[in-house]
């Protein structure tokens, strides 16, 4: 269906290994005065903690994950303004499908959890983080996701994540993905085990079907 709103903050939602990296960069290198916001972690000291210990880590890595991503929108060159951001995961993936599976899966206490929601809020208020006008869901099968991940090399990923953990996290992906449908909220869905980001076919037919979806000419 061809949106008639301007899609300016578009979220690329997918599960560990899924192409969500390689899609923003392609799209922000397609779409002109576009740009891609990439996961940025490399000052995060409790990711490889929390992988080896998720509920010794669950809140506070949490915390952190959503802060990043608000730090890495706002470290843009100051006074540049684009047209399109294309978003990496984003602090609504944060919130609503690793927030919930580490609630759900009683790996946060409820109360860590409600401290958790509210200082996302407080953080999004306070850096002016906006919400996404759009998603880009990619859909994967875990197993292809893993074994992306594990061909990254990523040492604390390989040593730490199983396929069992990328299953679960698939099912808090596709609940929110069939939240956002149901909400009416613009939201194109791709197959990433279908679509080769890496081919000069794949990339194009990928940069169609979203410059479509945003109704771009």
């Amino acid at each position: 269906m061809i949106q008639t709103k301007h899609l300016r903050h578009v979220c690329v939602v997918g599960n560990i290994g899924s192409g969500k990296s390689t899609l923003a960069r392609l799209l922000a290198q397609a779409i002109p005065n576009s740009v891609a916001i990439l996961e940025n972690f490399d000052d995060n000291p409790f990711l490889k903690w929390y992988v080896a210990d998720l509920p010794r880590w669950a809140f506070t890595n949490a915390v952190r994950y959503f802060y990043d991503y608000v730090r890495v929108y706002t470290e843009l060159p100051t006074g540049r303004t684009y047209e399109y951001y294309f978003i990496d995961a984003g602090g609504a993936t944060n919130r609503f499908v690793y927030g919930r599976y580490l609630r759900e899966e009683k790996i946060m206490t409820p109360e860590e959890s409600d401290f958790y929601e509210l200082l996302c809020r407080i953080i999004q208020r306070a850096y002016a983080y906006p919400d996404p006008d759009a998603y880009i869901f990619l859909q994967s099968v875990p197993e292809k996701c893993f074994d992306r991940m594990l061909a990254r090399g990523w040492d604390y990923q390989k040593d730490n994540l199983r396929l069992d953990y990328l299953r679960q996290i698939d099912k808090y992906h596709r609940a929110f993905q069939r939240e956002i449908h149901a909400q009416d909220i613009p939201a194109l869905d791709l197959d990433s085990d279908t679509l080769d980001f890496t081919s000069q076919e794949g990339c194009a037919e990928t940069v169609r079907r979203v410059r479509e979806f945003m109704n771009l000419a």
